[in-house]
């Protein structure tokens, strides 16, 4: 009978050994293969980016194409743009020129202005006058006149533009604007607003302002040097030495008022058994629509004007151009005796606000 065979220690030492050089050579392995495991997946991203890469720069030559497809569109549209205001500038001095060339023909020889409106006056010859200024003989050809009238001219008239007559606008419209134009143009020839008494100088409305401030004998700004612009309601005291103010048959200065680049001028004037209070625009009709204006009358003891003596009137102001005559009967009329009861002794004047 065998027995049990002896362990031998060198045989246990030799089989670790040759155990953990084979463990060595596996990690090794391993360590390889995941080594060259990372090395693909770097390649497959750099290959990503490099096709992301790509398409980006695919839309941006796309945009860029787009971008230098709309320029040359821009480029073509402003040269077609250029090209109609060139065109449009010479239709304008063609119609310039010939608008002109009628204007020469139709101008008045007399007065020196083209009519707008008919009938136009011809001699025989075919000289054109106005009808004011129409005389029994032509003041071209001195040929006698009779009863020809010129329906071209009429027509002419009509639908050519016409210049302003006033001075400082030369403003070219049709016939229709030119005569609302005429009514509000801001150099159109207006009567000074003060008393004509004491002024009636006829002044271009945009330089009225400045003739009320520094020419106007009828004004209280030239003869004070100074240009009431301050802040309103404005309260102005009218005193006299004699008795009850503006009850004198002398006509009293008015005075020019600036509120916010707004003119206006107001009067207190002696009419027939009362004094007037008048505001006025330096304006047209139309544009006193835009403004409401109040004037009181009251004693200067009483600074709320809540007395029993107190005269008030709130209404538009009167246009630039209303007649003195107009005016005196349209604004705020106060009689004597109510005037009496207003005025307040103050030292040796009397006076009222």
């Amino acid at each position: 009978m065998e027995g049990p065979e002896k362990y031998n220690n060198n045989d246990s030492v030799t089989i670790n050994r040759e155990f953990k050089e084979e463990s060595e050579k596996k990690q090794s392995t391993d360590g390889l293969k995941k080594e060259h495991g990372n090395s693909e997946d770097g390649d497959d991203s750099t290959s990503n980016a490099l096709t992301d890469l790509n398409k980006k720069i695919d839309q941006l030559q796309k945009q860029n194409n787009a971008l230098t497809e709309d320029l040359r569109k821009t480029a073509g549209i402003k040269k077609e743009k250029d090209d109609l205001e060139k065109e449009k500038d010479d239709l304008e001095k063609k119609y310039a020129t010939l608008t002109s060339k009628l204007q020469d023909k139709l101008e008045c020889p007399v007065c020196l202005e083209v009519p707008i409106s008919g009938p136009v006056p011809v001699c025989p010859n075919g000289h054109f006058v106005c009808s004011k200024c129409k005389d029994s003989h032509c003041a071209t050809c001195r040929i006698r006149m009779f009863a020809g009238k010129s329906l071209l001219a009429v027509t002419v008239i009509e639908i050519i533009k016409h210049k302003c007559r006033n001075e400082d606008c030369g403003a070219l419209l049709p016939l229709p604007e030119y005569k609302i134009h005429s009514n509000c143009c801001p150099h159109r020839v207006v009567s000074c607003p003060a008393p004509k008494k004491l002024c009636s100088k006829k002044v271009a409305l945009s330089k009225l302002y400045e003739h009320i401030l520094s020419e106007c004998t009828g004004s209280l700004n030239k003869k004070q040097n100074a240009e009431f612009t301050g802040k309103f309601p404005l309260t102005i005291t009218l005193s006299s030495g004699k008795g009850i103010p503006l009850q004198d048959d002398v006509s009293l200065s008015g005075l020019g008022l600036d509120w916010n680049g707004v003119k206006f001028y107001i009067n207190w004037e002696k009419a027939p058994d009362c004094t007037v209070f008048s505001v006025q625009l330096l304006g047209s009709e139309r544009e006193c629509k835009d403004y409401e204006v109040t004037i009181t009358v009251h004693r200067i003891d009483d600074k709320e004007m809540k007395g029993k003596h107190v005269i008030r009137l709130v209404q538009e102001p009167f246009p630039v151009e209303i007649e003195e005559e107009v005016r005196k009967k349209n604004g705020l009329m106060v009689g004597y005796m109510m005037l009496k009861k207003m005025t307040v002794k103050d030292a040796d004047l009397w006076k009222f606000a």
